[in-house]
């Protein structure tokens, strides 16, 4: 992406084309009124009798309610037939020539632009038919090389010991099962681009490390006490430089472990395949420090839903289900997610349990509050938090960072404002419009569900971004500033 396209936007999307409009209207109006005042003042002049006057001020109102009233009506034609739809398909065709959504564009109900929504429609059509023809053609060419990885994925999985590839920084870029299982932490486990240190003992790591890039030995032997007083015993290796790239000193590397005093066979101790999550793309990638100058895609978001008892956060309405789902390096981590029902400490009432199907007894054995916003505060350590509406979901999980001396102060998306950005703001930025517009299946069944919203809005966010990059929106930083002009949404967002 053009590293320009940011000076570009300065001044001629420093206002939207619906403001750009209202901008060229209102000026005609006050230019109509001033010729008006003139020509009247230049009428009364020539009679000069005070009779007159009234006469003058009488017809100059009228005629400037009327010119008024048929210049406001004109505009609102104009705005509706004109400006919303070329706004809303540019939101459309953005999003769609950069990500493959296969819905139709939907109906823009703007008969004064002729064929220009139906031709682009076909133009959409024909380019993610072309899009699919590619991706056929490359499947085809690598379907090979992708059931070799896929044998050599499932037969890793199968490792009774536990694998740790870790970035120049320090960061998790693969894990399996087996590590999550050794771990046995509070946290809800390793995590893609989560620094080692939350899993593993610094010191012992970065003493390992050092010994390595020292001696140029091949392994070093390490060993973790856990907090059971067992011990977990390994090896640590560095990457090779030409595999990944080096930073500096500091080569990537994989930790191998294994309980100290696991002495049963490899089928006793690994009956089945376990989790292996991993993106090498992580790998060459460095820290940001700023969030504002870090791109978009390099960012780690954490997108959650709750349901609840009500609306009404203040007068004592409670989270009954949390859900969340991690993005990393553009895609969504299937594997690790956080789902949990929660107690509320009170009774939920019918007319909830009409819309999300929770009831009392399926919460009766659930953890409170108190134990789930710790577990996902960890669990959103270090990402962007992003929900539909967030402001709804932050204000009842905010009422509990006094008890528990947590702070949900982590940088907020919306992706309904996004939705805005990108689609101007006359349009439905409803989840179910949302997803319907962008060609994302939300099944009755999962829709006001924690999960299901969460997974729903985490695909949204996975098609908004490159339509937000191919605005010129390459930062977060520079997102942030677009968003401030979108004043009623972050209102109405913030007003919980």
């Amino acid at each position: 992406m053009p590293r320009t396209l940011p000076r570009l936007r300065g001044t001629h999307h420093r206002y939207s084309l619906r403001q750009r409009i209202f901008f060229v209207f209102a000026g005609m109006a006050a230019g109509v009124m001033g010729a008006l005042a003139l020509a009247l003042y230049a009428g009364y002049r020539r009679h000069p009798d005070p009779w007159s006057l009234d006469a003058v001020v009488v017809g100059g109102v009228l005629a400037g309610i009327a010119i008024t009233l048929m210049i406001l009506g004109v505009w609102r034609l104009f705005d509706d037939h004109v400006a919303k739809p070329i706004e809303r398909l540019s939101g459309e065709l953005r999003a769609r020539a950069h990500s493959p959504i296969a819905a139709e564009l939907q109906d823009f109900q703007a008969r004064h632009l002729g064929d220009l929504p139906a031709a682009a429609s076909g133009l959409m059509r024909h380019l993610y038919e072309a899009r699919n023809e590619l991706a056929e053609t490359i499947a085809r060419e690598v379907a090979q090389e992708t059931l070799e990885k896929d044998r050599l994925v499932t037969l890793l999985s199968y490792l009774p010991a536990g694998v740790l590839v870790c970035s120049s920084d320090h960061r998790v870029v693969l894990y399996n099962g087996a590590v999550s299982r050794m771990l046995g932490s509070p946290k809800e486990g390793p995590a893609l681009d989560r620094s080692v240190f939350e899993y593993l003992d610094e010191s012992i790591i970065r003493s390992a490390h050092a010994q390595l890039l020292r001696n140029k030995e091949y392994e070093v032997a390490i060993q973790f006490l856990k907090g059971n007083g067992r011990t977990m015993a390994g090896a640590m290796r560095l990457v090779k430089a030409e595999l990944v790239g080096a930073y500096g000193n500091n080569p990537a590397y994989v930790i191998c472990l294994y309980e100290a005093s696991d002495t049963a066979p490899i089928s006793e101790q690994s009956p089945s395949p376990t989790t292996l999550v991993y993106d090498f793309g992580l790998l060459p990638r460095g820290t940001h420090t700023d969030i504002s100058a870090t791109p978009l895609d390099a960012l780690t978001y954490v997108v959650f839903d709750t349901e609840t008892t009500g609306l009404l956060p203040n007068s004592g309405d409670k989270i009954v289900q949390l859900a969340a789902v991690r993005i990393v390096n553009g895609r969504r981590i299937e594997t690790e997610v956080l789902d949990t029902l929660v107690n509320p400490g009170r009774n939920i009432p019918a007319s909830s349990t009409r819309i999300h199907g929770i009831t009392d007894a399926m919460v009766a054995d659930a953890p409170d509050i108190r134990q789930v916003t710790r577990r996902f505060h960890d669990f959103a350590q270090g990402a962007v938090l992003v929900a539909h509406n967030a402001g709804f979901d932050l204000a009842f999980l905010r009422l509990e960072e006094p008890r528990t001396g947590l702070r949900f102060d982590h940088p907020v998306l919306d992706t309904a404002v996004l939705s805005a950005v990108v689609f101007g703001e006359g349009e439905n930025h409803g989840l179910d419009a949302l997803t319907s517009r962008l060609g994302i299946t939300l099944s009755p069944e999962s829709r006001h569900t924690a999960i299901g919203d969460a997974v729903a809005t985490a695909d949204v966010l996975l098609k908004l971004i490159p339509a937000l990059q191919a605005r010129g929106l390459l930062t977060f930083g520079q997102l942030e500033t677009e968003i401030q002009q979108h004043g009623r949404l972050l209102r109405d967002s913030n007003a919980w």
